[in-house]
């Protein structure tokens, strides 16, 4: 696939996260698109003065459509989502599938757009509980109640809807699975990890700390997603029938990794290290799994009880389960058809991520 082949008008939903944010700066670094515009609740404060902002609520279907109908985009990038973190049912249910049900609607609604890819996430055929080794997308979908996780059952229904909606010689559609991104930056999952790092909560080890599991650089992810969206636009302007099997990816899912089987422990170590806060391996404290899982019940009950049930506690059955099982995938689908590789290592990609966590001291001290 050639790396500068243009994608045209672009739509970048969800481009203020932090990947959608990533993409849209690469797409106008390596000028793949004519024009590109950004769609989020909130803009104002990450704008790139090279695209056109705007504000829109995904999961009012009457604002979706107008707003198409007035830029007409070629191709959509839908990476809008609640954090995996957020236990809210309804929440995701309104922006995962609701919203993506609208997008995808009105897309084949306006009669322009070619290509949607989609941002689900790798843990869709995992069920938050047992280990899982080289998962790919020959594993069924998980859904509640055997999925333990409301962001990983929406984000399955989500996949569903768009690509049930892959219609040749109209939309194509595709669906990209990252595990566990990561990256510069990262207001969620890593910025937490930063901040227990910092309290010196990564002294202590849950399980013998021998679970591999498979993470994704966030700058892979925005390959990933626009090699897709390239293919995509080549099979819309071309002969269907003379592109080869091999290269026809419209209609499937792609799970993208960093291609590496890291030690779990041994990753949440190293970015806390490259962020200013080393663990000295010879004082942490092992924790056997089963122990950690008791004391998360005990937290679990009582913060539900002081809460009603608003409130998900900082120690959970799920987190702990994270943090000594095995996961990891095989990623030989999206090598072969779409020709992807990593171009920034585990240890490279740690290395950036932690250096942009190079927080104030004396702030992080007193969030704490």
């Amino acid at each position: 696939m050639n790396s500068s082949m243009s994608l045209g008008t672009v739509l970048v939903v969800g481009g203020c996260g932090n990947l959608g944010r990533r993409l849209v700066d690469d797409i106008l670094e390596r000028q793949l698109a004519v024009e590109l515009s950004v769609l989020d609740l909130t803009v104002e404060p990450k704008r790139n003065p090279r695209t056109s902002y705007h504000v829109c609520d995904i999961t009012n279907k009457g604002q979706v459509l107008a707003f198409l109908k007035r830029i007409r985009p070629q191709v959509i990038f839908h990476t809008a989502s609640p954090p995996p973190t957020i236990n809210d049912m309804e929440l995701h249910l309104r922006v995962n599938v609701t919203g993506t049900q609208n997008l995808v609607e009105c897309a084949r609604a306006i009669g322009c757009v070619k290509a949607f890819v989609y941002t689900s996430t790798a843990s869709v055929i995992h069920d938050a509980n047992g280990d899982l080794i080289d998962g790919d997308e020959t594993c069924p979908l998980v859904f509640l109640p055997k999925q333990k996780e409301v962001y990983s059952h929406t984000k399955a229904l989500a996949e569903q809807i768009v690509l049930a909606s892959n219609e040749r010689g109209k939309m194509l559609t595709v669906c990209i699975r990252p595990s566990s991104i990561f990256g510069e930056n990262d207001t969620t999952q890593v910025r937490n990890l930063i901040e227990s790092a910092a309290a010196g909560k990564l002294r202590v080890q849950i399980g013998d700390g021998k679970n591999l599991f498979d993470f994704t650089y966030v700058g892979n992810v925005v390959d990933a997603e626009i090699l897709a969206a390239q293919r995509l636009v080549k099979q819309t302007s071309s002969n269907r029938e003379e592109i080869p099997i091999a290269e026809k990816i419209d209609g499937e899912a792609f799970t993208v990794t960093n291609d590496e089987h890291v030690l779990f422990w041994e990753y949440l170590r190293s970015l806390a290290a490259a962020a200013g806060y080393p663990v000295d391996t010879s004082k942490v404290w092992i924790l056997p799994t089963n122990f950690a899982i008791a004391i998360a019940i005990i937290v679990e009950w009582f913060v539900w009880m002081i809460s009603f049930g608003h409130r998900r506690p900082g120690i959970t059955r799920v987190a702990i389960k994270y943090s000594s099982m095995t996961r990891t995938y095989n990623i030989d689908k999206i090598k072969e058809r779409l020709g992807y590789r990593p171009r920034v290592g585990m240890e490279e990609g740690i290395y950036r991520t932690g250096q942009s966590f190079h927080i104030d001291r004396e702030q992080l001290k007193k969030q704490l």
